[in-house]
């Protein structure tokens, strides 16, 4: 039996655990429903299963669940039992999870010798995106680029590959590849994930909001509880914000987008109640006071407040309240962490969020203005968080 991607033999007891596994692995590259469940059934019948209990350490992960961990430790135990590329697998796989940043230069090894391991590739890129830097756009490009041969017309490649090259700036290659991994599978929420956002950065608010209403409505009752299904109604919602139907987008972010109703992890969770809000304080003036889950949340990645990402969420959710002691309680965790690029960037985030709330526009707009373009992509995420910086300043200038 083979792995539907990699053409490599799996070391498995059960063909059905075999199918359930790569089945999974559609699932998680879609961000779609019943991954986790998928999982635990293969495990059920092949518990000494690798490559399973390694996917299943990574959609753990991915959501936040408690007592990953032991998925990671199952998977280690059994790759000791496995062929040696499973073995590579799980030790590539794991690591790109524990240590995104010092694994890199091993992940690329790999797929180098394996190139249409796209679970790896996957967490690859997607680290990429969080910690690549200024370069961060190209580097993700090339990657995919480098492995389309290997995995030909591929839905899962095709959209990751669209979604890069739109980012990159290639949108209408990256338009013409995602809409080719709907043709193959149209309920991979990924998929649509990818195309929404080039919308949003074309500003295309009115075929956005018909094109993901159309999506739910034929696809919502298997992606409920896809990894990504919260974030895709946060673009439906952006849209009709966008289109002028406020009412509608804050009941939709309520109710799909929020901490305490979102499917997403802990990450994207952020991202989306922190650039929904403050979005919404940028152009309405309305200061809302957050809610008990946003508060939760914001104690749960407050660790990271060193990254650009993370502060520019935390602090534009502060922001969005008018709080300036929640303000200053950001610059002062971002003060403590190590001196470098991430770190004064963090904190000019931070400056000009607080200095907008003050009514010191002027020193604002100076403040976003020293930020470099490289500096702005090595922010994190998408062309969404740059967009994003781009609103705060020219918010400031209207006030100004």
């Amino acid at each position: 039996m083979f792995e539907t991607r990699t053409g490599n033999a799996l070391s498995c007891d059960s063909s059905e655990a075999a199918d359930l596994y790569q089945e999974a692995v559609d699932l998680i590259l879609g961000s779609e429903s019943g991954a986790a469940e998928t999982l635990d059934m293969a495990l059920e019948l092949d518990s000494n299963f690798a490559l399973a209990a390694a996917a299943r350490y990574y959609v753990a992960q991915d959501v936040g669940e408690p007592g990953a961990s032991v998925y990671r430790e199952r998977a280690k135990q059994a790759a000791a039992e496995a062929s040696s590329w499973e073995r590579e697998h799980v030790d590539v796989l794991v690591d790109l999870i524990d240590q995104p940043v010092a694994s890199e230069a091993k992940a690329r090894a790999y797929i180098e010798t394996t190139p249409a391991d796209l679970l790896v590739i996957s967490q690859l890129t997607g680290n990429l995106f969080f910690y690549g830097g200024s370069t961060k756009l190209e580097a993700v490009l090339d990657i995919f680029e480098s492995v389309a041969d290997a995995l030909g017309d591929d839905w899962a490649l095709l959209a990751r590959l669209g979604f890069a090259a739109s980012e990159a700036g290639q949108r209408k290659r990256g338009r013409e590849l995602l809409e080719r991994a709907l043709e193959i599978r149209p309920q991979a929420l990924f998929s649509i994930h990818g195309l929404a956002h080039m919308l949003h950065d074309d500003g295309a608010a009115g075929e956005s909001a018909g094109l993901l209403q159309d999506w739910l409505r034929k696809h919502e009752s298997g992606a409920r509880e896809g990894q990504m299904y919260g974030h895709v109604q946060w673009h439906l919602a952006l849209a009709e914000w966008q289109i002028g139907d406020r009412d509608a987008a804050m009941q939709r972010y309520l109710e799909y987008c929020a901490p305490e109703t979102t499917t997403c992890g802990p990450i994207l969770t952020l991202a989306d109640c922190g650039g929904f809000l403050l979005r919404d304080y940028l152009q309405s003036g309305q200061a809302i006071p957050l809610r008990k889950d946003v508060l939760s949340h914001i104690e749960r990645v407050w660790g990271m407040m060193g990254h650009p990402f993370i502060a520019l969420h935390v602090a534009g959710l502060y922001a969005s309240a008018e709080d300036l002691d929640g303000l200053q309680r950001c610059e002062e965790k971002v003060s403590t962490a190590p001196d470098g690029v991430h770190r004064d960037v963090s904190l000019a985030l931070v400056y000009a969020l607080s200095d907008y709330v003050a009514g010191h526009y002027q020193r604002s707009i100076q403040t976003l203005a020293a930020i470099t373009p490289g500096s702005r992509v090595g922010i994190g995420g998408s062309n969404v968080e740059r967009i994003l910086v781009d609103l705060i300043e020219s918010s400031c200038q209207a006030r100004h």
